[in-house]
């Protein structure tokens, strides 16, 4: 009898383990269903809830994970995503520069090889030395970037809005630009990814930057190519 209960226990224990690990593994199942990436929307004013992203037109993909407070600010397109922060503190933008804007005019020219010394050498900004940067597990450069005054030609950004143009994004479609008002801006340049040039810079007014900042560079370290 004691040799019968024995075995009855263990066969018990047996099946309950068993029980346990189904459970478990059902439950770690729906854990990596919800731990999966979700796609960023296309329009724009999406509020975005934490968690990881990834882009469904932006070339090269990628993904990155959001915290609180963040939305989607512009209608991705292949070659420019912006995010904002709640309360109008800063913007976070990734653009796949081909083109630019020569300086003071409305022209547009392809994009330099040496995007970084282009951006020292501008007429109308004011730059700090780059510094060595790592997004994504791929190298490039980071630097400040002040818009020191604006040129006589507005072009299409321009007064009343105080702000620059820089690069030429989707044919016209949107512009990449630096404004005045947010002038507190970190520009990182990553010169090859995947034989592209992407730039992602984030930007505040002054006296909400430092908040802004390290919600911004939490985003842009989570970055991931696919397929890198």
């Amino acid at each position: 009898m004691i040799q019968t209960r024995t075995v009855s226990q263990v066969l018990g224990a047996v099946m309950l383990t068993i029980l346990i690990l189904a459970l478990t593994a059902c439950g770690s199942g729906s854990a990596q269903e919800e731990a999966k990436a979700r796609p960023l929307p296309l329009h724009e004013n999406a509020a975005l809830r934490p968690g990881e992203y990834h882009s469904v037109k932006f070339k090269p993909p990628l993904s990155f994970e959001v915290g609180k407070g963040w939305s989607n600010n512009a209608e991705q397109l292949s070659d420019w995503i912006q995010l904002s922060q709640q309360g109008e503190i800063g913007t976070l933008q990734f653009a796949n520069v081909e083109e630019v804007f020569k300086p003071g005019t409305t022209n547009v020219e392809e994009a330099p090889q040496d995007l970084v010394g282009w951006l020292q050498h501008h007429p109308y900004l004011k730059t700090s030395k780059p510094q060595p940067v790592t997004v994504g597990g791929l190298k490039g450069e980071q630097l400040e970037v002040l818009v020191d005054h604006l040129p006589k030609d507005p072009g299409y950004c321009g007064e009343p809005s105080g702000c620059l143009d820089i690069f030429n994004q989707s044919g016209g479609d949107q512009i990449g630009y630096f404004g005045k008002n947010h002038n507190a801006r970190r520009v990182i340049v990553l010169g090859d990814v995947k034989g592209d040039t992407v730039v992602i810079w984030y930007a505040g007014p002054p006296d909400t930057f430092d908040k802004f900042a390290p919600k911004a560079r939490k985003v842009v370290n989570s970055v991931r190519w696919e397929g890198s």
